[in-house]
Parts: structure tokens; sequence; C-alpha cells
């Protein structure tokens, strides 16, 4: 990757660019001002199913423990390698310094060894390495910690002050649970030296993770999660699904850590031979949109040549005028987002022009996976999607973002690696054109309001604790051959009319035009 840096950057056509980023504009403006055509809450996932899931649990939640600040330049993506003589783990970054990689990789390699053999056998013994080994994860994590604390402490209060408002039975026994949880949390900031740094006291913290873990089991969170459905039924608050959400967050800390121990029992060879790689960020591009901003109409003239659909679109998107949608692209448009290549791309790019590739024998047991610290965003569901492989990553969220783009083509990679890049770019143009369409008709966006995973929520307390024996036995016991976890891929979009109007014949154009903008 360092010699690629001296190498000549193939850049986007004009008109390529000029296709896809006003148009990815309008998407994110579109879905800003539109509610979720479902709930924020996420699917549960028991990852004691099967070995390969087990596993693919367990990358993710590595790059979780690897996201340790708040915000979107953290999020962080795993590939686990089996080298001839090694394991290699593999991670990637949406924006990281290299000061900060070098730092991340001293820290995950300190947490990765905590589960070298011979582990422990009693049960004692096993409580005692979860206890310090997620008391290392809260200490390494202690930025996001900090602010998952702070947004928890707001939404019990919240819950709380619901509750007296409510001045039920059901109501007062859920506030005496959630104002002992938020006593608990108080003892988390101040409570040690230096505390008036900003720092958190994990010991602390630790003790509220387990307290919001029995909350999860407890037979109140039923009446929690009625007040939930309510809520999204209603769709007049979010304190309690934000609360919750948040608390799941914390608790993800303790489930990652179980995880690792699980899988510490199942694979001690990711633990006992390895090294850790972490691959540098990409840079950002300064000029996705050039020119003055275009308005929603002008965008969306440029989408198709079907008149029909420009007709509807003019309509629906007069509909929208109220909601000052042209300001929205405007001011967006402005502040001049500077795109990115995403974790989850990045560790792709650099398996795919690294010696072996993206063979199946390169990776450990040939799972081809990339795990993510968040489920991937829209647009990366599209790139695994359209791009020419079989690497497989998490089902994603659906919430799209400006700051996206693909990795850097240079010269000496050829025609046939340029083509890809325009021909890929140009079918998730298509989709987001198709994206803009069901929106202007059905006025409900993709995505979620929180773009990490929830499935901690509900299924918390129905889930096995990964750290007892018994799950331990079960997925070390199960035969490899009945463990085939069926991935079927998502379609492009509904065949449509929007889809068809859409044609190849810009893609086309894409390849053979080079005028400048």
């Amino acid at each position: 990757m360092d010699e690629q840096l001296q190498l000549k950057i193939v850049d986007l056509t004009p008109a390529l660019r000029k296709q896809f980023y006003p148009a990815l504009l309008l998407l994110v403006c579109l879905t800003g001002m539109h509610p979720y055509r479902r709930d924020g809450l996420g699917t549960a996932v028991d990852f004691t199913s099967g070995l390969e899931t087990l596993f693919q649990g367990f990358v993710s939640k590595l790059a979780y423990l690897c996201c340790t600040e708040p915000g979107g330049s953290a999020v962080a993506a795993c590939a686990v390698l089996q080298l001839p003589d090694r394991i290699q783990y593999v991670f990637g970054f949406n924006d990281q310094s290299n000061t900060a990689s070098a730092d991340m990789k001293h820290r995950i390699t300190t947490i990765l060894r905590f589960f070298r053999h011979p582990l422990p056998a009693v049960a004692c013994e096993k409580a005692a390495l979860h206890k310090r080994a997620l008391l290392d994860v809260l200490s390494f994590n202690q930025g996001r910690v900090k602010a998952y604390l702070n947004s928890l402490k707001d939404h019990l209060q919240k819950c709380i002050a619901a509750c007296q408002r409510e001045d039920s039975i059901e109501a007062r026994s859920i506030q005496v649970g959630l104002t002992g949880i938020l006593e608990r949390l108080r003892t988390c900031f101040g409570s040690i030296p230096g505390a008036g740094n900003g720092l958190v006291d994990a010991l602390a913290t630790f003790s509220l993770i387990e307290a919001i873990s029995q909350l999860f089991r407890s037979d109140m969170f039923s009446l929690i999660g009625a007040r939930l459905a309510r809520e999204e039924e209603l769709k007049s608050s979010t304190y309690w699904s934000d609360c919750i959400h948040v608390a799941g967050r914390l608790l993800s800390y303790k489930q990652a850590v179980e995880m690792t121990l699980l899988v510490s029992y199942t694979w001690p060879q990711l633990f006992d031979d390895f090294e850790v790689r972490m691959i540098p960020s990409s840079s950002r591009i300064s000029d996705a949109l050039q020119g003055p901003p275009l308005s929603a109409e002008t965008i969306a003239r440029k989408m198709t040549s079907d008149a029909r659909l420009l007709d509807r679109y003019a309509e629906q998107l007069q509909n929208l005028s109220p909601h000052n949608l042209n300001s929205d692209i405007k001011e967006a448009w402005l502040q001049n987002s500077k795109p990115i290549v995403h974790a989850e791309i990045l560790v792709h790019h650099w398996l795919e022009n690294t010696q072996g590739g993206i063979r199946p024998e390169r990776f450990f047991k040939r799972w081809k996976f990339i795990g993510s610290s968040k489920p991937p965003c829209k647009l990366c569901s599209y790139f695994f999607d359209e791009y020419p492989t079989d690497v497989q990553v998490r089902p994603s969220h659906q919430n799209v973002y400006f700051p996206w783009r693909m990795p850097d083509i240079y010269e000496h990679q050829g025609d046939e690696a340029i083509i890809t890049r325009t021909r890929v770019m140009g079918r998730i143009k298509t989709r987001i054109c198709a994206d803009i369409g069901r929106i202007l008709s059905e006025r409900l966006a993709d995505g979620r309001p929180h773009d990490s995973s929830a499935y901690t929520t509900f299924a918390a307390q129905q889930a096995a604790d990964l750290s007892n024996n018994s799950s331990i036995t079960r997925a070390t016991t199960l035969e490899l051959d009945s463990l085939a976890i069926s991935d079927e891929p998502t379609d492009a979009f509904s065949t449509n009319e929007e889809a068809a109007a859409f044609s190849t014949n810009e893609e086309v154009d894409a390849f053979s035009t080079n005028e400048e903008a």
C-alpha cells in the first residue's frame, strides 16, 4: 500500500462524478425528512446456532472493541486470515491516524492475549478472567464508554420522568428499577483519582453493565417492552427506545468478552500465535460535488430520461417544497463533505490487492467474512452486492451517508480495474435513483434511528449466556457439515418502472466520457 501511494491515481470521470454524488446527496436529504419504513430494533441473532455464525459474531465483536471513540471516523472492520504458521487479524478504520492505529494494535493484541491457553477450567476462574478482560476493554474504550454513559444518563432521566407522569403500579415498579440503574451509573464518574480529567471508573462501569444485564433478563423488561412497542406505534417520542439501545451498546462489551471466551475454547489457535495488521485509512476526496448547488428538480432530471417518471418526480417534489428540501440540499452541498472509503471496503480492497487475494484458503476455516463494529451502511451493502466478490459482510442497517467513496485505482492496475469501478458505481447509482423514486412514492425511508446493532434489546432476556459451559460444549460438538448457513444475497431492487428507466446506457456513457465538468 505504501508503494501504491507513490503511483498515479486514476480519477473518476467527470461524468460519473456528476451522475453519482448529486443523486446520493438527494437520497440523503430525502431520507432525513421521511419516517423510517421499519422500526429501529434489529433482529435477534443466536451466535451459538453454528460455528460459522459464532465465528462471524466474534469477528464483528472484535471490530466493535476497536471502535474506541464516538463518531463515524472510528468505525472498524476486521478479517481473520490463516497464514502458513499463524493467524493474522487485519483491521481497517473509516478515518484513523497512523499514531492511533499503532496504539490500537498494541491494545487489541493485549486483549487477545488474555485468552491464550491454558484457559481456566473452573467457573470461578473463568469469571475472574472474564472480569479482568472486560475491565481492560472498558479502559481501552474510555472515549466511547463515556459517551454511552452520558447518553444513558439523559435517557434514563426521561424514562423515569415518564414513569412519574404515568403514576401506575407498573410504572412505579419500572421507576424503581431504572432509578437503581441511574444510581449505579453516577458512580461511574468521579470515584477514582484523575476523574476530573474526564476518566470513567472501569470497575463501576463493570458493575453497571452487570446490573443492565440483570435488568434485560428480568420480568420488568417485559413491562419496558410494552412501552417500547407503544412508543414505536405512536411515534410521539423515542426516549424508551433510545434508553434501551444505548444500554444495549454498553452490554455489548460484556457480550464481546463472553463471545471471545467462548471462541477461545472452540478455536484456541486464534489466540496462541497471531499477528495484528492495521491498514491505513483512505484519503478524503474534496471535489465530490462540483459547481454551484443543484435543486432537487435538477438532480431528478439527470436521473432518467423517462418522461412519465420525470413528470411524476416533478409533482412529488413540488409536494415536498414546504419541507425546504432545496435548502437542505444547498446547505449539505456547501458543507463540502469529503468522502472516504468505509472500513469494510477498505479491508476488502487490501485483501484483493495483496498476496493471496480473496481466495478461500486465505481465510480462517475458509470463511470469507469481513466483520464490522457497526452493520454496513446502504452503499457498502450495495457495493458488496454489485462488486465481483463473494466475501460476506454483516446485514446492512440501510442508513445512507454522503461521505462514501470507492477505493482508489492506480494506473498499473490496468483498464479492467477502471472498468470494474465504473460499472459498480454505475450500478450503485442506479439503485440510489431507484431508492429516490421509492421514497418519493411511499414517503418512507429505509434505515433506522441507530446505525449500530440493537439485537441486544429484546433478545437479551432470552439469549443464552455465552460464558457458560453448556454453550461452549454445544458449539464445539456440532458437526461442521451440518452448519451451512444460508446467506441469501439482497436483491438489487424490485423490478419496477423506476429501475427499468435507469438504463445501462448512462453506465456505458460513463466509460467513454472524459470531458471536464
